[in-house]
């Protein structure tokens, strides 16, 4: 027996097995960076307009709209706005909505469609914009007093003469990776997250 020549070939085996796992982990590595930055981006896409819109609630280019918010739940608000900046003053009814319809050429099983809606309360029509870029969760909390903490928020759904109530929203967004990025070849996996949260004080939501 050639106790060298084995001894190569378990030397030689430890070696291959450290340079696959280490190849592995690279891998692996750079998977979770490549999904991270494009999570990343398609969460700033949305806030963009986010950030656009509910800044705009009840904005008209004379005066506030009447009434203001029409339906505030925790995954739905819908509100008046001009919100092209028209200049023939006409109102837009806006709607962003968490709706419980799945996106099925998406791995993640939490991965829903964010609609965002615009009618034009002159002609009728309606432009829906499905938002499939994995959000996982689209919360809205309202607050009826500036400098309120976010735990003391109004029930929801808001309704009747509390909408009129609302000076505040903290909104957040979570969006999530198509597919997990994986540790090991036998752990379970995990999506890649990307966390939005931010708290709005739309200058049209002031009391008179």
């Amino acid at each position: 027996m050639n106790f060298g020549l084995i001894t190569s070939y378990v030397v030689g085996g430890i070696i291959l097995i450290g340079i696959l796992s280490m190849t592995l982990s690279v891998s692996n590595n750079s998977t979770e960076m490549t999904l991270t930055s494009v999570t990343r981006e398609k969460a700033s896409g949305i806030v963009e307009i986010i950030e656009h819109d509910i800044q705009k609630i009840g904005y008209n280019r004379t005066e506030k709209t009447d009434p203001i918010i029409v339906a505030a739940d925790s995954n739905l608000i819908q509100f008046r706005s001009n919100i092209d900046n028209s200049t023939d003053n006409s109102v837009e009814l806006v709607t962003w909505h968490f709706t419980t319809t799945s996106i099925t050429s998406s791995k993640n099983p939490n991965d829903y469609i964010l609609m965002r809606s615009v009618k034009n309360l002159s002609t009728g029509t309606i432009e829906n914009t499905p938002i499939k870029l994995g959000v996982t969760n689209f919360n809205i909390k309202y607050l009826d007093e500036y400098g309120e903490p976010v735990s003391n928020h109004m029930s929801t759904p808001v309704t009747g003469s509390d909408l009129e109530e609302i000076r505040q929203l903290y909104i957040q967004l979570i969006v999530e990776s198509k597919s997990k990025v994986y540790k090991f070849n036998k752990d379970d996996g995990r999506y890649v997250t990307s966390i939005w949260e931010k708290r709005f004080s739309p200058g049209n939501l002031e009391s008179n």
